[in-house]
């Protein structure tokens, strides 16, 4: 069985597409005339996801940008049911090559895929921090701590409500990292950059630089280095914590670097670790430096 069923689905069907009666009068060697395609035709092939897909790969949009255009002056004018076919064909080149526009239709629809299982996941989590009565809050609905680099940040999960006006004790990001030797550093620099605003803005912490003199003592000796930040991080609330939905045999080697910045770094082997240290956190906060 395959782990990627909806994935494997979709790029099936969009290869059948070939066979679609509204594209195979204007399909020839391999080559799609999408100059002949009428509105009436992309409005019938936007029917069906498949289709949907298709055709903004073919006209280089995404969901967002069609949302967007939809939206303006001039599409407007056009009937609602409409609107969206009409920002399509007015966007979709003369010809393309049918196996271009795939390619570019199974990107588009392993990154919506890609987002749906990442807010599967969340929804999960939510549920059970609920099971486990763990008060930490997360979206639905859209949860903002005030920054600076970042006006309105959104965590994946907060402690206490922020709408209350409460300084936050507890910050949770859950990242997913879908290949970590590409992605993973990105993500570590969010979290870090985050972990710092938090705990200038809303803890107590003081950061005392090392002054060295030569650089390539940090070669020769990381982990010292990392332990004297990290003894100055977690010195100071908010707790911040991320959870990388990744392998942690391909991701460990960020671990102790991460936490030179964080407070605690779970991989996604490491849930029941994540919900006892939350939850162990949330009991501590009438402790807190």
């Amino acid at each position: 069985m395959t782990e990627r069923p909806e994935h494997d689905e979709f790029q099936d069907r969009i290869e059948r597409l070939k066979g679609h009666p509204r594209l195979l009068p204007v399909l020839k060697r391999g080559e799609v005339n999408l100059g002949r395609l009428s509105l009436e035709a992309v409005a019938d092939l936007m029917r069906d996801k498949v289709g949907y897909y298709f055709l903004i790969a073919a006209a280089g949009l995404n969901r967002t940008t069609l949302r967007k255009a939809a939206a303006e002056p001039e599409t407007r004018i056009v009937e609602r049911s409409k609107r969206r076919a009409f920002v399509i064909r007015k966007r979709l080149p003369v010809r393309k090559a049918f196996a271009d526009i795939v390619s570019s239709a199974v990107v588009l629809r392993k990154g919506d895929l890609d987002r749906k299982s990442r807010g599967g996941v969340e929804a999960l989590f939510r549920d059970r921090l609920n099971a486990e009565g763990i008060p930490i809050l997360m979206s639905p609905p859209v949860r903002e701590v005030p920054g600076l680099l970042v006006g309105r940040r959104k965590p994946d999960g907060v402690y206490p409500d922020p709408r209350t006006g409460m300084a936050p004790l507890l910050y949770l990001e859950i990242k997913n990292v879908r290949r970590v030797a590409d992605d993973i550093q990105k993500r570590l620099y969010e979290i870090a950059e985050a972990s710092l605003e938090m705990k200038l803005l809303y803890g107590t912490v003081s950061l005392q630089g090392l002054a060295l003199k030569d650089a390539r003592k940090v070669l020769e000796s990381p982990s010292s280095f990392r332990q004297d930040l990290r003894r100055q991080i977690t010195a100071s609330y908010p707790r911040v914590v991320v959870l990388l939905l990744c392998a942690r045999e391909e991701a460990q080697k960020y671990r102790e670097g991460a936490e030179a910045f964080v407070d605690r770094v779970f991989f996604q082997e490491e849930i029941e670790g994540c919900l006892a240290y939350l939850k162990e956190t949330i009991r501590a906060t009438g402790r807190k430096p």
